[in-house]
């Protein structure tokens, strides 16, 4: 995304039971979060993944491109 460009924001309705969304609100407070956070962390959970497991692959891939740097005239000499 260029740096001048405002990311789009889409709306959605969701409709609960008035039982269910004063518990969910109280929840939600007791929790010190909103409606809006809680469903995008738990939508990008769905879709990206649990964020311990990105957070893996993330070490992972440092790891791996540190090896690479450190072994990389090695690398290259045995491509000779």
């Amino acid at each position: 995304m260029e740096a001048n460009t405002v990311p789009r924001i889409h709306s959605t309705t969701v409709r609960l039971n008035q039982e269910f969304y004063r518990r969910l609100k109280s929840k939600l407070a007791a929790d010190g979060t909103t409606f809006q956070s809680k469903v995008q962390a738990l939508l990008e959970e769905y879709v990206e993944g649990p964020a311990a497991e990105r957070e893996e692959i993330q070490r992972q891939v440092a790891a791996a491109r540190a090896a690479m740097r450190r072994y990389a005239p090695a690398m290259r000499e045995l491509a000779r």
